[in-house]
């Protein structure tokens, strides 16, 4: 059970590379900003942990980024 588990986590890593990598490839160098590829991950139906693992950030940073677009047009 253990060996399915280590070869689950394997796949689920190196997916998230792979994912990442597309992320870099497909992002114009101008466009290419963390907070971007949190965007870009959430529009695709990703929540915090996911894409935090993907882009090697905690779920707190990527939840308050993403809290930090829904409360910008409001202040305007």
């Amino acid at each position: 059970m253990a060996n399915d588990t280590e070869l689950l986590e394997t796949i689920i890593q190196r997916l998230n590379i792979l994912i990442a990598l597309q992320l870099d490839a497909t992002s114009g160098s101008d466009d290419n900003s963390t907070a971007r590829r949190i965007h870009r991950l959430a529009g695709l139906g990703l929540g915090p942990a996911q894409i935090g693992a993907i882009i090697g950030k905690k779920a707190n940073y990527v939840s308050a980024v993403l809290g930090s677009k829904r409360r910008k047009p409001n202040r305007d």
